[in-house]
């Protein structure tokens, strides 16, 4: 054997042991993890697929949006969030960054639930409100995939086994402000493409910062070049954007 058969020979190895060491870990190992920690917080995950639980332990988990939250929010601000998910992000903002005034906004009643669950275990009050944002009051369907990040009101094509609707409760922007009772400053948005339905020029003025993931996957580009749009003839500033996800900041 020379060379180059040997060193391929080793490679060929190598990556079975890796699709056999990696096949043994969503089998085995993922499925009896039902609590984990996650940068000193707690996390109830006996109700996630093991492509989630995966991508929790790798640290990739909402990279960017929780780098903004780090760089832009301090304690004193008052934060409403829509598509506040498994409450990760709350949980960063709430513990690690200490803001006190906080409100969580979830569409999927099951993801509500484990987002409930989550702030009790770090010892949060939960301030949380299941309902969609939408473009007026009243009820929409919400597709529902494997995932929770698959969740949106918005139809995106995907046809994967397991997807279906539910009915659930929307709301303006302008009503979810008036039903959590909280006049923020900061506004963080992940919503799977129903950020088209902000009304970005009725915002109230006391906002200032919005940390937001865009979809041009699900609303085209086209729509995300009017959402940037929207904000910048409002006084903000694209103060960041890495990978979709956006921190806008003005005076």
């Amino acid at each position: 054997m020379n060379i180059a058969q040997e060193l391929f020979s080793k490679t060929l190895v190598y990556h079975l042991y890796q699709e056999v060491a990696l096949r043994y870990h969503f089998k085995y190992v993922l499925p009896k993890i039902n609590e984990i920690t996650l940068e000193g917080l707690r996390l109830d995950v006996s109700q996630l697929s093991t492509k989630i639980r995966n991508r929790l332990l790798s640290g990739a988990y909402e990279q960017f949006e929780k780098e903004m939250c780090r760089a832009y929010l301090k304690p004193t601000d008052a934060v409403v969030e829509v598509g506040a998910a498994i409450g990760f992000i709350g949980l960063i903002c709430q513990k690690e960054i200490g803001i006190r005034n906080y409100a969580s906004f979830e569409a999927n009643p099951k993801t509500t639930e484990i987002l409930k669950r989550n702030y009790e275990l770090n010892g949060v009050r939960p301030n949380v409100f299941n309902l969609a944002l939408g473009a007026a009051d009243g009820e929409v369907d919400l597709e529902i995939g494997t995932d929770f990040w698959e969740n949106s009101i918005v139809e995106n094509g995907k046809k994967t086994e397991g997807r279906h609707t539910v009915r659930v409760e929307c709301g303006t922007m302008e009503t979810l402000l008036k039903r959590c009772g909280v006049m923020p400053n900061v506004l963080i948005v992940d919503i799977e493409g129903a950020e088209q339905f902000i009304e970005f020029n009725a915002l109230p003025p006391t906002v200032n910062k919005v940390i937001m993931e865009l979809h041009p996957g699900v609303i085209g580009q086209a729509a995300v070049y009017d959402i940037v749009g929207a904000l910048v003839n409002r006084g903000f500033r694209v103060a960041r954007e890495q990978n979709e996800t956006f921190a806008f900041l003005r005076k």
